[in-house]
């Protein structure tokens, strides 16, 4: 009977000697002398930057890192950002760096995209802004999976006009991917159902919003312009906007010529009847809202710039006011 109590007393020891043994060498620092710089991504929970750590090498064991965790998330949330971390710091310290979110500077560059930008030109401000490669962001933009992920049938519209700050160590998809996220967060909530209440479906709302941005210049103005086009649409006219002809011609002219109305493309609005296929440019934000709410009270069907560079239009509701509107621009006696 001693004999049996003896023996289970000594292997309960040595399990105890085992589990601390096995605990210490978890908890401990690998100790190689090696730095990495640590990315912890917004939305990781404990689990996954565990995991991440434990793939870094920063750690031994993922287990011990959330089993010394778990009774201080309520207290202290890991956060997101980058962390100079070495691998003699041991998970405990570790812990306590992501919690306080002490986090490295990181080099980052800016870009602006103003609105009225094509997606090719977006394109070329993004990679000489940033010194990404101009070629790998063309990929990029053309990849159809990338597309899906991001809801969006193509990039043209959707590279939404802003001011960026990213860090140098961004990927481009990234890049590509919070700019078209910017520009869905800044909608208004309710944009959807505006736009099946006007009859349109989302992507139409950006087309219209496009042709907004490109011939609309005084903010006030756009809800009009916005309106003139759904009217013409709503009576089975073409839109005739020019500035449609100019993305077909692949460059924007001071004076269209009449020749330039025929050129063959669906972008053609003279020609094609309906919105064109996609998007002309990349709205600003007062045009999307403009697509949303268009004034069509007055009823107007035509407006001619007044030509002063005040960016203002003349707007009528007939032909014949419209060319009434054209003479007083040709005489230079716009009010």
């Amino acid at each position: 009977m001693k004999r049996a109590v003896w023996i289970i007393l000594s292997a309960v020891l040595l399990l105890a000697v085992i589990a601390i043994l096995v605990i210490g060498w978890c908890g401990g620092a690998p100790g190689k002398g090696r730095e990495c710089l640590f990315t912890v991504e917004r939305g990781w929970g404990a689990r996954r930057i565990s995991e991440a750590l434990a793939d870094s090498g920063m750690v031994r064991c993922p287990l011990y890192f959330l089993w010394k965790y778990s009774p201080l998330q309520d207290s202290l949330p890991l956060q997101a950002g980058v962390y100079l971390l070495d691998d003699g710091m041991g998970p405990e310290s570790i812990m306590v760096t992501i919690a306080r979110g002490e986090v490295v500077p990181v080099p980052t560059h800016w870009v602006t995209l103003t609105p009225g930008l094509t997606l090719d030109q977006s394109i070329a401000e993004i990679a000489g802004s940033l010194d990404r490669s101009k070629e790998l962001l063309d990929s990029l933009a053309a990849d159809r999976s990338l597309l899906d992920s991001l809801g969006v049938p193509y990039l043209e519209g959707h590279l939404f006009p802003e001011t960026y700050e990213f860090a140098d160590s961004l990927r481009p998809v990234d890049i590509l991917c919070r700019i078209v996220e910017t520009g869905r967060e800044s909608l208004p909530p309710d944009w959807e159902m505006k736009a099946d209440s006007l009859g349109l479906d989302p992507e139409e709302i950006f087309i219209l919003a496009s042709i907004v941005e490109r011939e609309g210049k005084v903010d006030a103005e756009r809800p009009l312009i916005a309106g003139v086009f759904l009217s013409r649409l709503r009576r089975g006219m073409r839109l005739e906007s020019c500035a449609t002809v100019q993305y077909a011609l692949g460059e924007v002219r001071e004076v269209l010529l009449y020749s330039d109305l025929e050129i063959d493309s669906p972008y053609n609005t003279y020609l094609a009847a309906g919105l064109p296929p996609g998007p002309i440019c990349s709205p600003g934000l007062p045009s999307i809202e403009a697509a949303l709410t268009p004034d069509t009270a007055a009823g107007y069907l035509y407006f001619v710039s007044t030509g002063d560079g005040s960016g203002r239009h003349l707007f009528a509701c007939s032909y014949a006011g419209h060319l009434a509107n054209r003479r007083l621009v040709s005489d230079g006696t716009v009010d």
